[in-house]
């Protein structure tokens, strides 16, 4: 009995072992393989490790997509600011990358929080440059009809 159960544990020993041999000859070739590609698929070849699973994948936004903000721009903005960001970007005031460019630069503000005065302020500074004379006039129109007690007609 004790020589069949230990011959018995030399064979799954050696099946094992055989497989090791295996996918470690399989994984050296396909890191060959991966090698051997010429520079212009190199360059957009990515081989992932371990330490990459915890990369960020970014890539653009589609129409129909939905910006999620992350758990940082969640803490930064206030609830009056992230509303009115989102209400300007669904009545196509701003577009989609405007709406990137002033959410990085609300994240570079000083203030622990970032409130509606801020948000008004960083929109209007963010698209300045962009807009001709009458869509920075509408836009201030928009941004700050009621502060001054402006009525639209």
């Amino acid at each position: 009995m004790k020589d069949s159960l230990f011959e018995m544990l030399l064979s799954l020993f050696e099946k094992t072992l055989a497989q090791l041999k295996e996918t470690r000859v399989m994984k050296d070739q396909e890191t060959a393989s991966l090698e051997n590609v010429d520079d212009t698929q190199a360059d957009n070849t990515m081989v992932l490790t371990k330490d990459d699973l915890t990369m960020n994948v970014i890539k653009s936004a589609s129409i129909e997509a939905t910006r999620v903000l992350t758990n940082d721009e969640r803490v930064k903005l206030t609830k009056a600011s992230y509303q009115f960001l989102m209400r300007l970007h669904n009545l196509e005031i701003i577009s989609a990358d405007e709406l990137e460019k002033i959410l990085n630069q609300l994240q570079f503000s000083d203030s622990r929080f970032v409130g509606l005065q801020e948000t008004k302020w960083i929109i209007r500074n963010t698209l300045a440059d962009s807009l001709a004379a009458e869509q920075l006039a509408f836009l201030d129109l928009v941004l700050y009809q009621k502060e001054d007690g402006l009525t639209l007609h």
